[in-house]
C-alpha cells in the first residue's frame, strides 16, 4: 500500500512521527525518490562515517564507524521562529536508514539543576537546512493538536450522525472550518505590503481581548483563534456606536438575514 501511494506522489519531503521509525518503510519510500524526514526513537543508535583506512585489509569495508556520543558534540544557538534552540547536524549514518543521513540534534533543558535532554531528528536531504528540519517537524506536530481543537471548538466531537455521506461531509467542513481559522490569523506578503490590511493579532492583544490573565500561552491556539473571532463578530453586530447611521446598517442588515 505505502508503495502504491508513494507512487502516485511527486517527489518530494516525506516527514513520518518515530511511530514508523523502520528500515523497511524508508527503503520503500527512498526508491520511489522520496525524501525522508523523522524523528528518531529514544534508543536509536547513531554512527560516524568511517574513514578510509591507509593501509586496507582483506574483506568487506567497514561500514559504520564509532558510535556517536550526544552530549560530546558541539552545540550551537539558532533561532527558529523567535525561539532560540541549542542545536547541532552532523552526516551520519543508521541502521534504520540504508543512506547516509543528517542528523539534527536539539538539546534541552527545563532547568539549569536537571540533565540535559536530546530531541533528535533525521533526513535524507542533507541540503536542507536546519532550521527548515525543525520547522517541518514542528508543522507536523501541529497535525496532533488539529485534532483535538477539531473536536473541541469545531463540532467534530459532538457529532451525531448515521449515515455515511452525512458524516463524511461534517467531518470535512469542520476541517475546512480549522483551516479557514488558521489562515485568517496567518499574514501573507500582500497583507505585509498593504497599509488598509489591518495587522494580525498577537498573542497578548488576543488575551486582552478575552480578558484572559492566568493563561500565558506562547503561540495562538485554534481555541484562542476562535474565541476571538467570536467576540469580534459580537462586538460588530451587538456594541452600540455613536454612529446612528451606523447602528441603522447594522439592523438593517440582521432584519435581512433573518427574514
Amino acid at each position: 500500500m505505502l508503495k502504491s501511494i508513494c507512487a502516485n506522489v511527486p517527489p518530494g519531503l516525506i516527514i513520518f512521527d518515530r511511530g514508523f521509525n523502520r528500515r523497511k518503510v524508508f527503503t520503500t519510500i527512498l526508491a520511489q525518490g522520496h525524501h525522508l524526514l523523522c524523528r528518531a526513537k529514544s534508543n536509536a543508535v547513531f554512527y560516524r562515517i568511517p574513514t578510509r583506512p591507509k593501509h586496507p585489509k582483506r574483506g568487506r569495508p567497514r561500514r559504520y564507524g564509532n558510535r556517536l556520543h550526544l552530549p560530546y558534540l558541539k552545540y550551537r544557538d539558532i533561532v527558529v521562529e523567535n525561539e532560540t534552540l541549542s542545536v547541532t547536524d552532523k552526516i551520519v549514518r543508521t541502521k534504520m536508514c540504508s543512506e547516509d543521513v543528517r542528523l539534527v540534534v536539539i538539546r534541552l533543558r527545563k532547568k539549569k539543576s536537571k540533565p540535559y535532554q536530546y530531541f533528535c531528528l533525521f533526513t535524507s536531504d542533507k541540503q536542507l537546512p536546519v532550521a527548515d528540519v525543525i520547522r517541518h517537524y514542528k508543522n507536523r506536530w501541529q497535525i496532533e493538536t488539529a485534532f483535538r481543537d477539531v473536536k473541541q471548538n469545531f463540532g467534530f466531537g459532538t457529532c451525531q450522525l448515521q449515515k455515511r455521506e452525512s458524516l463524511n461531509r461534517h467531518v470535512q467542513l469542520s476541517f475546512i472550518a480549522a483551516s479557514l481559522t488558521q489562515l485568517s490569523f496567518t499574514d501573507t506578503a500582500t497583507d505585509a505590503a498593504s497599509q488598509t490590511e489591518q495587522a494580525m493579532p498577537d498573542v497578548q492583544t488576543v488575551l486582552n481581548t478575552l480578558g484572559i490573565h492566568w493563561y500565558k500561552p506562547k503561540y495562538l491556539t485554534r481555541g484562542l483563534m476562535t474565541a476571538y473571532l467570536k467576540r469580534c463578530f459580537q462586538q460588530q453586530y451587538f456594541s452600540a456606536s455613536n454612529d446612528p447611521k451606523q447602528n441603522l446598517e447594522k439592523n438593517l442588515k440582521i432584519d435581512e438575514d433573518t427574514t
